[in-house]
């Protein structure tokens, strides 16, 4: 795939780089990365994030959830990227929170952050199969994400997954996982990181039928027993 650098203007490319330097900062308080080098961080997690662009999902006014944001990739970049997603970044432990909830106020993004397990989430009626687009980057083992991000999309929406090399491999033995959630294998788009020799995968997940009520099941089941 194409570098989606080329295609963004140079006020958006200031913010990333903004983004990047407010999150090593922080990092310097607490853990929000392993990765330290303002360099590579621009390249495995502003670049890795903005792949997600070629998908061609984004480019609507759409709502998005990122589960395990983290850090903020990729859902503070797509933001970014894109305002006129409507975006709820969502993680876990409520000092991520804090840095990403200062980071939207910073930046004036259309984000809200959600402090919540996503296996809570997926079961609240009030976010249940609500959003267009579910994206999920460097979370857990490729079931487990899709048990998380499928319960939140509504039917005709998609989950967008930023794989390893193992992209395919995965996708082909999730396939009986996918049925049991409402979900159907969709695009794959490969690609490689500046200075990287191996290849990255997003894996498009197209939201066919309503999941099941039983999904996703109680918090931490979907990591010690993901469904096959």
């Amino acid at each position: 795939m194409t570098m989606p650098l080329d295609r963004l203007p140079d006020s958006v490319l200031d913010q990333l780089h903004c983004l990047i330097e407010a999150v090593l900062l922080a990092n310097q308080q607490f853990n929000l990365t392993s990765v330290r080098d303002p360099d590579d961080a621009w390249v495995k997690h502003a670049i890795d994030s903005l792949q997600g662009l070629n998908t061609g999902v984004f480019e609507e006014p759409r709502r998005v959830i990122d589960i395990g944001s983290g850090a903020g990739f990729p859902g503070l970049a797509l933001a970014i990227a894109r305002p006129q997603l409507q975006v709820t970044l969502n993680d876990a432990t409520r000092k991520k929170c804090d840095f990403l909830r200062a980071t939207v106020e910073k930046f004036e993004l259309n984000a809200v952050v959600m402090t919540e397990r996503a296996e809570v989430i997926g079961q609240d009626a009030q976010y249940r199969a609500t959003f267009d687009v579910a994206t999920a980057r460097a979370v857990g083992s490729f079931n487990e994400v899709c048990e998380l991000a499928l319960p939140l999309v509504r039917v005709g929406g998609q989950a967008v997954l930023w794989r390893g090399q193992q992209a395919r491999e995965e996708l082909a033995a999730a396939r009986g996982a996918l049925a049991k959630l409402g979900g159907a294998a969709g695009a794959v788009f490969s690609y490689r990181l500046p200075g990287h020799e191996i290849d990255y995968h997003l894996v498009v997940i197209d939201k066919i039928a309503p999941t099941p009520s039983q999904f996703p099941r109680r918090s931490g089941l979907p990591k010690q027993r993901p469904l096959n």
